[in-house]
């Protein structure tokens, strides 16, 4: 696992996401204290199936009531 900042994050965007789906975690940290984690999405086709069917929440916070 690796930790990089976020301006290092956002120059090698490309990179990063290739290693997080080759299977590593990056951490993205500011100060020394972590802010975010990019990791590979274990299922894609599970994603991509409840990608189509979006929460409830999330399509009211979007589309309101």
């Amino acid at each position: 696992m690796q930790t990089v900042t976020p301006e290092y994050a956002s120059h090698h965007l490309a990179e990063l996401i290739d290693r997080a789906r080759a299977g590593e975690e990056i951490i993205i940290a500011r100060g020394g204290m972590p802010i975010a984690r990019l990791v590979p999405i274990e299922d894609r086709a599970e994603q991509n199936d409840e990608a189509h069917a979006p929460d409830e929440e999330v399509d009211e916070a979007f589309h309101g009531d």
